[in-house]
C-alpha cells in the first residue's frame, strides 16, 4: 500500500542530532543524482499534490515530479537532483518546496520546472513527510522518527530540534491557524500544538490512539485528522476536545481537500469518503480502485487525486452523479 512506502516502517530507529546542531546541504554535492527521465513518469505512483500560480505539481516515486496546466496533460519535470521518494510538496507565492525519504528537501522558482536541492542526509534514515512555510524565509519539515527541521532563509541551512523528548514517533501533518497557533498530526496517538509558532509544542489527548496521517482546516477553524481505518477525529477549539466521527470505512486515509464546505478523504482501495455541509459522510468507490494518496480542489466542484498510476479524477463524470453508499 502506498503508506507503508511513505511511511517507511521498515526503518530502524537512528538517533537525531541534537537540536542545536546547524546542518548545510546543497545541491553542490558531488553525489547529487538526478531524477531519470522516463517515458511513464506521468503513470507512476504519486504522493503528494499542489498548486503554484497556474500550475499543479505532483510528486512521488524516484524523485520523479510532474506538472500540469489544465489537470489533464501532464509531463515530467526535468533538472530533479534527487532519485529519491518525495512524498510532500509544499507552495507559497512563486516557490514550491518538496521533502522526502533520505530526509530530502528541494525548491523550485519557476513553478516546478527545475529544481535545486537545499537538504540531503540519507545517513539518519529519515523522511520528510510534511514541509509548511509562513513566509519566503521561514519554514519547517517535519517527518518520520519525530524529524522536525526549521529554517529562517528559506531552506539554505536548517536547524533541528526534538519537540517531545519522550517519542520518536512520526510527524506527519502540519495546519497552521495564524496567530502562532499549530497543530501536528502523529503516529501511535502522539499530535501537538503549538501557540508560539512551534517555540513550544505540547501533546493533545487524542481519542484514537492510532496513526493520524494526514489533517485538513476546514470551515469554522476546525481540523480534521485522519489516518489508519478509516479513524477521522475532528476539533473546533485548537485540539482542546476531539470527536471521533463515524465514516462508514475502514479503508486508511491518506489525503484530503475541501471546497465549498464539500470535504473529500482520499483512501486505500479506490475509497473516496465526502462530507457534505450537513456533516454527513458518503462513501464512493472509485473505478480506478487504487489506493490514493493525496487531493486537490479544481476550485469548481471537481478534485484531482493522486496515487498509484498517477492522477485521476473525482467526480468520475464530473457532475457528482456517480456515488454510491
Amino acid at each position: 500500500m502506498i503508506r507503508s512506502i511513505r511511511f517507511l516502517s521498515v526503518f530502524c530507529f537512528v538517533l537525531a542530532a541534537p537540536w542545536w546542531v546547524q546542518i548545510v546541504i546543497a545541491d553542490h554535492h558531488m553525489d547529487v543524482e538526478y531524477a531519470e527521465q522516463m517515458p511513464l513518469a506521468t503513470e507512476s505512483m504519486l504522493l503528494d499534490i499542489t498548486r503554484s500560480g497556474s500550475t499543479f505539481v505532483a510528486v512521488g516515486e524516484r524523485g520523479h515530479i510532474v506538472t500540469s496546466t489544465d489537470g489533464e496533460n501532464w509531463v515530467q519535470a526535468e533538472h530533479v537532483p534527487t532519485r529519491s521518494t518525495l512524498t510532500t510538496v509544499f507552495s507559497l507565492g512563486d516557490r514550491l518546496w518538496a521533502g522526502g525519504h533520505d530526509a530530502v528537501i528541494l525548491t523550485s522558482r519557476d513553478e516546478g520546472k527545475t529544481w535545486t536541492q537545499l537538504f540531503f542526509d540519507p545517513d539518519r534514515q529519515q523522511a520528510v513527510m510534511d514541509i509548511f512555510f509562513t513566509d519566503e524565509n521561514n519554514g519547517v519539515a517535519i517527518g518520520s522518527y519525530a524529524l522536525y527541521l526549521y529554517t529562517s532563509d528559506g531552506g539554505q541551512n536548517w536547524q533541528e530540534k526534538m519537540i517531545d523528548p519522550e517519542s520518536d514517533y512520526h510527524l506527519n501533518s502540519l495546519l497552521y491557524f495564524g496567530d502562532g497557533k499549530r497543530l501536528i498530526a502523529g503516529e501511535a496517538g502522539y499530535s501537538y500544538r503549538s501557540y508560539d509558532d512551534g517555540q513550544t509544542w505540547e501533546a493533545m489527548e487524542m481519542p484514537y490512539q492510532g496513526s493520524m496521517w494526514g489533517a485538513l482546516k476546514t470551515e469554522g477553524d476546525c481540523a480534521l485528522f485522519y489516518g489508519l481505518r478509516g479513524h477521522v477525529v475532528e476539533s473546533c477549539d485548537f485540539g482542546t476536545s476531539w470527536t471521533e466521527l463515524e465514516t462508514g470505512s475502514e479503508s486508511s486515509i491518506s489525503g484530503a481537500a475541501e471546497y465549498d464546505g464539500l470535504v473529500i478523504l482520499a483512501s486505500n482501495s479506490g475509497t473516496v469518503l465526502t462530507r457534505d455541509n450537513a456533516k454527513i459522510f458518503t462513501v464512493y468507490h472509485h473505478s480506478d480502485g487504487v489506493d490514493f494518496s493525496a487531493a486537490i480542489s479544481l476550485g469548481d466542484g471537481n478534485f484531482l487525486l493522486v496515487g498509484e498510476d498517477g492522477v485521476h479524477k473525482y467526480p468520475e463524470t464530473g457532475n457528482g452523479e456517480d456515488q454510491d453508499d
